[in-house]
């Protein structure tokens, strides 16, 4: 160690410091030969196994298949040669049939049971991919496939539809009869082909286009575009201009072509005229309490004399839940509109009130004026041909709250009794036509408060009391006598309307009639009269 240089003392450490290289490709294919090796002996004992365990069911099928089946084939086969040689050969046909005849019965015995199946099979095919469907034979003459008779009955309701004079007569002669095909589901006919297929045999027949309504036909015409323009423009009558508006036909509306009978179709002109008619339903109304002949023809909008044609034995005042029968008329073609609008609205006032214990019940003053509100609604208007039947409101915003009116009113109930004072029966005229005295020859107990447009005015009580309302043909005619309960009473004559009821009890200054020309009178005015115990006083004494 001591005679190594130190150069090879480093030359060494260096050598012995490197690492050996390793064969990553040589290492991952030796691992694979393992796992190959590994998985072909663990197959090859299960193959054995499995082998071993169906090695006698594998012999048996084997044995049963070449007993069974292979030995027959090759004899009869061979047989079959035999024959052949036999038949085309000196012994002739005959005598071959007669020495083979058990191999002749043995193929019979197995081609006509495999003949049978197959046609059963055929038959279940036929079944399963083109079934049943009843022919339709009207006239003689083969129509078409259907589904069932109903499919007929509906072509028939279409036919009636598209003939008129002679419908009843055609349909008439139809005499349909029916039995059962095998075709293919694609042949059936519907209604609408099955119609057009009757109306082929049909004379005064053309081809055009039918508006149905809910399935009914409304009209035919013979232009497309024309039917076209006619029930756009009809939509057009309804439309605003209304941003959002929605307007469309309500039910169902079809333009089916096909034949139609010449009665039955029109000009466009008569086409435009019959969508826009209406037509008269019935229904039955069911009679509630407290209904009457009148009020029920005013909901239905019919007349009274047309309500009692259509139910002849209906009373005046009918019994609760008796059927009556009704008309309505509704248009043919009914379009509905939806439209959202903003609409001003006015929000009433509340009332309010001040009671005053020094005051009649009959006294009543505004101390603050009530003024309505208003507020800003949106709402969504539905109207069918133009008559509104549904709002519904979306928003509702108050632009002006309203003020709320205040009354000051009296709370004392009169007690009958008057005070001796009087008011001036008539506030606001107090023009005298004719005094207390004599007059015309006769004594006036009154006098007769008149002035230019004072019919109608109101006439107050001008003392507390007991009010009698009474009416004559002539003199007073309807006056009003009010006892005071104190030896007083006053007289008001010659009303045009009383305001309170006989015997109530009124207050001073409470409004009891308006001012009239009624009994013996010579034009508007009130007769005032105050008496006391019975006798007739000047009234003008006591004011």
């Amino acid at each position: 160690m001591s005679n190594l240089t130190k150069r090879e003392i480093v030359k060494k450490i260096k050598a012995n410091g490197k690492k050996k290289k390793v064969n990553v490709f040589g290492r991952f294919y030796r691992m694979l030969c393992w796992i190959g090796l590994k998985l072909q002996f663990v197959t090859y004992n299960k193959r054995r196994r499995i082998s071993k365990f169906f090695h006698p069911v594998s012999g048996r099928l084997s044995g049963f298949f070449r007993k069974h089946v292979a030995e027959p084939v090759s004899g009869a086969w061979n047989e079959f040669l035999d024959i052949c040689d036999g038949a085309t050969g000196s012994a002739g046909f005959g005598a071959t049939f007669r020495q083979h005849k058990g191999f002749f019965a043995g193929v019979v015995n197995v081609v006509l049971p495999m003949m049978c199946i197959a046609a059963l099979a055929v038959v279940v095919f036929n079944v399963i991919n083109y079934p049943h469907e009843l022919e339709v034979t009207c006239n003689g003459k083969v129509l078409g496939y259907i589904e069932d008779e109903s499919v007929y009955n509906n072509a028939v309701r279409l036919l009636s539809q598209r003939t008129a004079n002679t419908s009843s007569d055609y349909i008439d002669s139809l005499t349909p009869s029916y039995s059962m095909a095998s075709v293919s589901s694609s042949m059936n006919m519907s209604s609408e082909m099955l119609c057009e297929a009757l109306l082929a045999d049909s004379s005064n027949v053309e081809s055009a286009y039918g508006l149905y309504i809910n399935g009914e036909l409304c009209a035919a015409a013979r232009s497309y575009g024309d039917i076209q323009f006619i029930m756009e423009s009809f939509l057009d009558k309804y439309k605003t201009g209304t941003p959002g508006e929605k307007v469309s036909f309500m039910g169902t509306t079809d333009i089916i072509s096909g034949l139609y009978s010449t009665d039955r179709i029109v000009s466009s002109d008569k086409f435009a005229k019959t969508i826009s008619t209406k037509r008269t339903e019935t229904q039955f109304y069911t009679v509630n309490e407290g209904d009457t002949a009148q009020s029920i023809a005013n909901v239905a909008n019919m007349s009274y004399d047309r309500l009692i044609k259509l139910n002849e034995n209906l009373a005046d005042d009918p019994v609760p839940g008796t059927s009556v029968l009704l008309e309505k008329e509704l248009p043919v073609l009914k379009v509905q509109t939806v439209r959202t609008v903003k609409v001003k609205e006015k929000i009433n006032y509340s009332k309010k009130t001040i009671k005053n214990n020094n005051e009649y019940t009959s006294y009543s003053k505004c101390i603050t004026k009530g003024i309505r509100g208003e507020r800003e609604v949106v709402k969504q208007v539905t109207e069918i041909n133009g008559q509104q039947v549904a709002s519904e409101v979306i928003s509702s915003t108050v632009t002006k709250q309203p003020v709320d009116a205040v009354y000051e009113v009296g709370t004392k109930k009169p007690s009958g009794v008057g005070t001796g004072r009087f008011m001036w029966p008539v506030p606001g005229v107090h023009s005298i036509s004719s005094p207390f005295g004599p007059r015309w020859g006769r004594f006036h107990k009154g006098i007769d408060i008149s002035c230019g447009g004072i019919y109608g005015r109101t006439v107050v009580a001008a003392d507390s009391g007991t009010a009698t309302v009474r009416r004559t043909a002539g003199g007073y005619g309807l006056h009003i006598i009010i006892s005071h309960g104190n030896g007083y009473s006053t007289c008001y004559a010659h009303l045009s309307a009383v305001t309170i009821s006989s015997g109530s009890t009124v207050s001073k200054g409470q409004a009891i009639g308006r001012v009239g020309n009624s009994g013996s009178s010579t034009g508007p005015h009130l007769h005032f009269e105050i008496r006391k115990n019975n006798q007739a006083n000047n009234p003008m004494n006591y004011f």
